[in-house]
């Protein structure tokens, strides 16, 4: 492959930082902060001179991207504009010409949001205006509109798509109606520049939710998806950007990217995956996370902060003006001002140890010691050396000795140690009790009603329907907010079990790898074999009650007995 220039290819993935002839970056097999990767142009190699990791460019993306060498080379093959004999299964050819067809219609719906947008669109550019975004910007994000329910369906009809492909792709539901309706269009596009779905916001206060994303298909995972990754990748070529701001959504990228933050991303919320940060980690090294304060501040949103850094990213956590978005901000003080408070951004460990104290009356006894007792979870996690640093920052903001607070520390630690011991084996017993397929149908079940798929009705089912203790909780949790018209947040879910991390880990990759529709009959099977359960206990139930029972007691158990028999489910 001799048209693929190692450092032209390793460069999609990371920062490439030249110096002499050689260039190098933070490696990406291992967590590092000081570059020992090492590329050589001249070779066509790289190196790690901290975790060993050597090769060529075929080996990277084989290492790197979990490609087979078939793979790569078909890749580098492409990016090269070079044609290599076809060598997939029938297999493999089926789900490339799913995914090409799939790509084709969501191409076409992105012009056909975006054609709208100045046709029909009149109040979806009114909201523009208000935003006071520009015609440049407006076609950089290629944002469109949906003018009614039909349309689409109809146009992409007569391009020959059938409404089916469009459900499969997540553009229409089942009759063919717009799941964008009425909305601003917002097409989610990859590195690659391919449109994988569309985030649409509302334009009218009556219509909720304020944000709809495309459901999940085999185009859109939202778990491995990051919004603006298309023009970060293209400003970094030319501004070579080896930091990012992460926000929370599309319209704070979109208006960063129009005040000259090039750089910005958004995760579309504040939940983080680890499929998100190790994306990240290809492109950076350095982030900027800027959400609103209220969100920042949340102990869900550390957790996800908390996975950048554990990938080996340098954290630093903005603090925006009070009440401010990051939209507000460039408004008001312009690139600039942004820029300043970028460089004011605390490292995560100070912010969220200045987060704490924020929340306490610091001019009391009290106050200043619930402070201290609530930094002993951040301090324990550093290494000794970070530990000592930030022990004494606590001691400065609290007025505490850093001795008093060592000693509570360790206190802390050994306590912790305990409960959590005692902890996992009640967790363990509690597995020991139930059947590996109960416990996966549980995750099963709850991921999807997190999710919030259409067919996953929390009126169907109950705790009973759940055999692990945490899992009947997280179904109240559930129930309890769907009462209220609300939807439980993942984060919220991290925050109200914290010590059951692996156990809601495993909940959310429950359905990894299931597509819309074979998720759905996971569900209903899963379903119909409760039910199937439940009756055959009642008729057992009823069966012996009929054995000891007689005249008009025994007529009544055996008329229930056939009903039940009856029934469908």
């Amino acid at each position: 492959m001799s048209r693929s220039d190692i450092v032209s290819v390793l460069g999609r993935f990371m920062y490439l930082q030249k110096k002499g002839a050689k260039y190098w970056a933070c490696c990406p097999f291992h967590t590092e902060k000081t570059p020992s990767f090492v590329v050589n142009p001249e070779e066509q190699y790289y190196h790690c001179f901290g975790c060993g990791k050597s090769g060529s460019v075929i080996t990277f993306l084989m290492e790197h991207e979990n490609m087979q060498y078939t793979e790569a080379v078909e890749t580098l093959a492409k990016w090269a504009g070079m044609q290599v004999p076809e060598s997939e299964s029938p297999e493999e050819a089926k789900r490339r010409a799913l995914r090409e067809k799939l790509l084709s219609a969501t191409k076409l719906t992105a012009k056909y949001y975006y054609s709208c947008l100045k046709q029909k669109g009149e109040v979806a550019v009114q909201y523009l205006q208000k935003r006071r975004l520009s015609d440049e910007t407006c076609v950089a994000f290629g944002l469109g509109y949906s003018p009614d329910r039909f349309g689409l369906k109809n146009f992409m009809e007569s391009h020959g798509f059938a409404v089916e492909t469009l459900e499969l792709a997540g553009i229409t539901d089942k009759s063919g109606g717009d799941r964008m309706e009425s909305r601003l269009v917002i097409p989610i596009i990859n590195a690659k520049g391919e449109v994988l779905g569309f985030g649409g916001r509302t334009l009218s206060a009556d219509v909720k939710p304020k944000y709809l994303n495309t459901k999940g298909t085999p185009l859109f995972d939202k778990r491995k998806t990051l919004f603006g990754m298309n023009l970060f990748k293209k400003a970094q070529k030319a501004e070579k950007f080896d930091s990012l701001v992460l926000t929370e959504g599309y319209m704070d990228v979109i208006s960063l990217h129009q005040a000259g933050i090039r750089n910005a991303i958004a995760s579309m919320g504040t939940s983080l995956t680890e499929e998100q940060c190790k994306e990240i980690k290809k492109t950076a090294n350095q982030v900027y996370v800027c959400f609103d304060g209220d969100a920042a501040g949340e102990m869900a949103t550390w957790r996800s902060l908390d996975m950048l850094q554990s990938v080996g990213l340098d954290v630093k956590v903005m603090s925006l003006p009070e009440g401010m978005d990051p939209d507000d901000v460039c408004k008001s003080y312009g690139a600039d001002g942004f820029r300043k408070l970028m460089s004011e951004a605390k490292p995560l460990t100070e912010f969220k140890i200045r987060q704490l104290a924020a929340k306490e009356n610091m001019d009391t006894f009290a106050g200043r010691e619930a402070f201290a007792l609530k930094a002993l979870p951040v301090l324990e996690a550093l290494s000794p050396i970070g530990r000592d640093a930030h022990i004494q920052l606590v001691s400065e903001l609290s007025n505490l000795s850093a001795e008093s607070i060592k000693n509570s520390l360790q206190n802390f630690t050994v306590t912790r140690k305990t409960a959590t011991k005692s902890g996992e084996e009640a967790h363990a017993e509690d597995e020991d009790k139930i059947t590996k397929t109960e416990l996966k149908n549980g995750r099963i079940l709850l991921k999807l009603l997190l999710d919030g798929a259409d067919y996953a009705k929390v009126s169907e089912l109950d705790e009973e329907c759940f055999k692990l203790p945490l899992h009947k909780r997280i179904f109240n949790y559930i129930s309890e907010k769907n009462k209220a018209g609300l939807k439980l947040k993942t984060g919220e879910l991290f925050a109200l079990e914290p010590d059951s991390t692996e156990e809601l880990e495993a909940i959310m990759s429950a359905t990894d790898g299931y597509t819309i529709e074979s998720a759905e009959k996971m569900y209903n099977a899963i379903l119909s074999g409760i039910y199937k359960a439940r009756k055959k206990s009642i008729m057992a139930e009823l069966t012996a009650k009929i054995k000891l029972a007689d005249g008009a007691e025994k007529q009544k158990l055996e008329e229930k007995l056939l009903k039940l028999i009856n029934l469908r489910k």
